[in-house]
């Protein structure tokens, strides 16, 4: 088994397919700004839904910390396009249909394996060297981090390179 990635390691570059981009490569997103994964567990479900509306009131604060957001599941590019429209959602979802990006980032839930795994709530801050600058993995999927507080966070370790 893969050691589980953690603060300081270098973010493994990954393609993957999502709605605005068409397909998301790590390594280019990361010519002009650092990238914040979001791992959430479905499309639809009453907390995801929540949370990813609560996400959309903090954009312009990501943006002005040079951090583009994408959100990241199993659901296809199809459902993603369709949730986001009925969200106004500011973010570009990408598809992880086989939970290869969740697995590489650690964002199952528990120690589930194969098809019937759930993709956990976390969030994974790369910077422009491609070093994971932040990790957070939910305890259980209904598990959020105050985006108040998550923002100063993602603030504070983007000012301090020494971390």
């Amino acid at each position: 088994m893969a050691k589980e990635l953690s603060t300081g390691d270098k973010a493994p570059d990954f393609t993957a397919p999502c709605v605005r981009c068409g397909e998301f490569v790590l390594s280019s997103e990361l010519k002009n700004n650092n990238v914040l994964l979001y791992f959430y567990p479905t499309n639809y479900g009453l907390m995801c839904t929540y949370y990813s509306e609560r996400m959309n009131e903090f954009y312009d604060d990501f943006e002005k910390m040079g951090v583009k957001v994408f959100h990241v599941n199993p659901e296809s590019v199809e459902n993603h396009a369709k949730y986001m429209e009925r969200l106004s959602s500011r973010y570009d979802h990408m598809s992880d249909a086989e939970q290869k990006i969740s697995r590489m980032f650690g964002m199952i839930v528990g120690s589930w394996d194969g098809p019937d795994a759930l993709t956990n709530r976390g969030f994974v801050l790369i910077d422009k060297n491609m070093v994971i600058r932040y990790i957070w993995r939910a305890e259980i999927p209904v598990d959020t981090r105050d985006l108040g507080t998550f923002i100063s966070l993602i603030g504070d370790i983007l000012r301090d390179r020494r971390k």
